[in-house]
């Protein structure tokens, strides 16, 4: 190949060796050529990715179909160009007997041009040229019929589409190519065989991805992979487990790798001299005139030829009649040229014909060769018929290219390799199904940070707190399924949902991934709560409380795990209000509310109304003026639970519930900590001891950016009576910032819930799953749109005259239930107004 390498280089084109060589030793790869055109001996690479061995040490030579393909080209069948340097003559293009650029394909890029045109199969080609030749007037419909699709070297299954129409109806389009697969079920084990994979697909790479999917365990059942391909042909195989869903994962594979991929063609060819994008019937028309055209110069070639030598014939069956009297003439002559002169005057005969006379051995003076030529010139006269009548009448030239076309496609052609058939309706799949179920621990931070982290890796830490950014703090952290979905609730009424598997695996004392590489955030955004739930209930609630003391009672059905390019909303906020704590709601459980200055209001959920995810609140403490509601906490019925408050000043106190009365929502409120007006200390939070704890650690986040690592044995309940004092060993003036009950709250179908059947919400009891079809088309650039569709429609806000200290309660029960009245109206007339507190400035 070197040599070959060499010669193309220095005659004809200066390319570089590597570009030459690899376009050598591509037409010998049939894995890529549907028809290989090289006779390749040695290494030329593989479907793998590997590269041919060097040109030193491979052979080449044309195949037995490209001899096709340069065919009659000495028979000035083609125009001839010079080369580069003007030192030899080369073809402008090649005969090509048989279809070429359609049954290989090509694929190529210059200036402001490209194409990309398929395989096809040599057969089907040649019966749509044939219809097209007997059919002045066929449409592209018309050869449809015959030119399905195209024919990839390496088989593989095309889907019907439109895009495979307009292929050939526009010479551009798109089709799905899918591998060749089938299921084997063992007694012991499930398998995945991949015979066959699609066009230009690197079988290596697709090995990788897959291996890579085992591997990262993202879903369970399958074990290995394993490349069994050999001399034979492509095999793949796919271990899984006996009791895998190996329908399931095959068609997870089918979503998530390239053995479903897609080919976009591009049919653009040079013609006349021009670039052009070509339609079916373009290219059968083209190459026709191109074959009528080559049998045409060929046929006068030949006639030329043999009329040139039916002409020499004649003379020399003239001299063989007269031989004595040409001998005579001849030995009279002078010398050659003489003797040509000579016999020119005496028999008439043409300088071509004297010329053979004088140069004809003396053993064709014998009695056979006057046979011989009788014979030959009877051929001669047979064949300028033939070829006269090709010439003047195009039907028979016709017939000519037909039995031409017939021929190659007899020798060459063979079945088709690519299967075309419908594309089966897609049902979406639950990927939790797939996703293999293991615990692992997931932690959130304050600024948006989340990790997932294995078990071991969080109990080798002993305990310490997640890899932190500075000034940053964790919000929640605790064990959970990776089928599991992580919630995420924002201090501006936003949430987003991730699924645990998706969060990248660390160790617990990494930082993790920031909550934009999923949802992007807005800036100041914090987290402020949350949860894992792996049912989306609608028989459980969330109490959802803000500063400005709203409150509101949502089902957690209300939620949705679609994927969003940014967060979905679950509260309607007014002015600069923003969320300030989230409980969970079992259906009569009572709701626990403490304000900035010391108060507390205790009343039942079921005092709020199910409001949706648009929705603002209702008022949940009383002549609240210039106070800040900045903490809920929510118990069950009968529940005695202790819980300790914190101060922004350093103070600490254990309370229970039962110091509370239980009342109805917007009574009169409940002193929690009192404190002296020349020290005034601010509830920050309030979290519930768990029962049976003697000892509590939790970190307080001071405003110099220091974590204070608080500990107490004493759990003893504190007097209510007393004033709230510094108890906190904090260094100096030091504030307290944050304080967060770190523990995950999960929502699963084993959660217990107390509403009553009247009371549950309708609504889907499931999440609405991201399925595998959903995933091929991004959600992302819907979203904005989607969602303030939704802001118009959804839009669900209260109307409330906030009542004074004196306002009776039957009073707001009334206005509750005009809220309700107007609500049910029409949407479409609905207007949209906002809910103002009735603030003591």
């Amino acid at each position: 190949c070197a040599h070959t390498v060499g010669a193309v280089m220095g005659t004809f084109h200066p390319h570089g060796d590597t570009s030459i060589y690899e376009a050598l030793a591509r037409m010998s790869q049939d894995w890529k050529v549907r028809y290989p055109l090289i006779d390749f001996q040695g290494n030329n690479g593989s479907i793998d990715g590997d590269q041919p061995a060097a040109y030193r040490y491979t052979e080449a030579r044309l195949s037995e179909l490209s001899n096709e393909m340069v065919k009659d080209i000495d028979k000035k069948t083609v125009d001839m160009q010079l080369n580069f340097d003007d030192t030899e003559f080369e073809p402008v293009v090649l005969p090509s007997r048989f279809p070429n650029l359609l049954m290989n394909g090509t694929e190529g890029i210059a200036v402001g041009l490209a194409t990309e045109i398929p395989p096809h199969n040599l057969r089907e080609l040649v019966e749509a040229i044939v219809y097209r030749i007997n059919h002045k007037t066929a449409t592209i419909e018309d050869l449809m019929q015959f030119v399905k699709g195209p024919d990839f070297p390496g088989g593989g299954i095309i889907f019907e589409s439109e895009g495979l129409k307009n292929i050939y109806r526009t010479g551009r389009g798109k089709i799905e190519i899918r591998a060749k697969t089938e299921i084997v079920r063992n007694k012991d084990i499930s398998q995945i065989i991949i015979t066959e994979i699609p066009y230009k697909l690197v079988k290596s790479a697709l090995v990788y991805e897959i291996d890579k999917i085992i591997h990262s365990k993202s879903v369970s059942g399958m074990i290995e992979i394993r490349d069994e391909s050999d001399w034979k042909g492509i095999r793949i195989v796919i271990d899984c487990k006996k009791d895998a869903k190996v329908e399931l994962l095959l068609n997870y594979l089918m979503s998530k790798t390239s053995l479903h991929t897609s080919y976009s063609a591009n049919m653009v060819a040079i013609v006349d001299g021009r670039p052009k994008t070509l339609n079916l019937l373009d290219y059968v028309d083209s190459y026709i005139a191109h074959q009528v055209d080559v049998i045409t110069r060929r046929s006068q070639f030949d006639l030329e030829k043999y009329t040139q030598r039916l002409h020499i014939v004649e003379g020399l069956i003239l001299a063989s009649i007269n031989i004595n009297e040409v001998v005579d003439i001849i030995k009279k002559s002078k010398d050659k040229a003489d003797s040509k002169v000579n016999l020119m005057k005496h028999y008439g005969f043409s300088n071509e014909q004297a010329e053979a006379i004088v140069t004809m051995p003396l053993y064709k003076l014998s009695h056979t060769d006057e046979i011989t030529l009788e014979q030959e010139k009877k051929q001669l006269e047979k064949d300028i018929e033939y070829l006269t009548g090709i010439l003047e009448d195009s039907n028979k030239l016709n017939r000519v290219l037909i039995k031409d076309l017939k021929d190659i496609a007899t020798k060459y052609g063979d079945e088709r390799r690519s299967i075309i058939q419908e594309k089966e309706e897609i049902t979406p799949i639950n990927k939790r199904e797939l996703i293999a179920t293991e615990e692992v621990v997931v932690a959130v931070t304050r600024d948006g940070y989340i990790k997932r982290s294995n078990l071991r890796s969080y109990k080798g830490s002993e305990g310490s707190l997640p890899g932190l950014k500075s000034g940053d703090a964790l919000v929640n952290a605790g064990i959970c399924l990776t089928t599991d979905y992580l919630f995420m609730f924002t201090n501006l009424g936003n949430y987003a949902c991730v699924p645990v598997y998706k969060i990248n695996e660390n160790r617990w004392k990494d930082e993790g991934v920031h909550l934009n590489s999923f949802v992007t955030l807005s800036p100041g955004e914090k987290i402020i709560k949350a949860m894992a739930i792996s049912s989306l209930r609608n028989d459980i609630y969330l109490a959802i409380l803000t500063r400005l003391g709203q409150i509101k009672r949502m089902a957690i059905s209300s939620l949705e795990t679609l994927k969003r390019s940014r967060p979905a909303k679950y509260m309607n906020l007014i002015r600069e209000d923003e969320v300030s704590s989230i409980g969970l709601l079992t259906g009569n459980s009572n709701i626990l509310i403490f304000t900035q200055n010391g108060l507390a209001a205790y009343f039942n959920e079921n005092e709020l109304t199910v409001l949706g995810p648009k929705a603002g609140g209702v008022k949940s403490v009383a002549s609240i003026g210039k106070d800040k509601a900045v903490a809920l906490l929510t118990f069950e019925e009968n529940e005695k639970s202790k819980f300790i408050l914190f101060t922004d000043k350093g103070h600490s106190r254990v309370l229970d519930n039962n110091r509370f009365v239980l009342s109805k929502r917007l009574a009169k409120n409940q002193i929690a900590v009192p404190s002296f007006k020349g020290d005034p200390h601010q509830v920050l939070a309030a979290l519930k001891i768990e029962k049976g704890l003697d000892l509590i650690k939790l970190n307080l986040y001071i405003n110099d950016g220091s974590v204070f690592e608080f500990e107490s044995s004493d759990l003893y309940l504190s007097d209510t009576n007393k004033y709230a004092k510094k108890n906190i060993a904090l260094a100096g003036r030091a504030i307290i910032n944050y304080v967060y009950d770190t523990s995950l709250i999960s929502i699963d179908k084993k959660l217990v819930s107390y509403a009553k059947e009247e009371d549950v919400v309708n609504n889907e009891e499931t999440p609405k799953e991201e399925s595998l079809e959903a995933e091929t088309i991004s959600s992302e650039e819907n979203a904005p749109i989607e969602e303030s569709k939704e802001e118009i429609i959804e839009q669900e806000t209260l109307i409330e005259d906030i009542p004074s200290e004196e306002t009776p309660t039957e009073e707001v029960e009334n206005k509750e239930h005009q809220n309700k009245e107007l609500k049910s109206k029409d949407k479409k007339t609905f207007e949209q107004i906002s809910i103002f507190d009735d603030l003591d400035e």
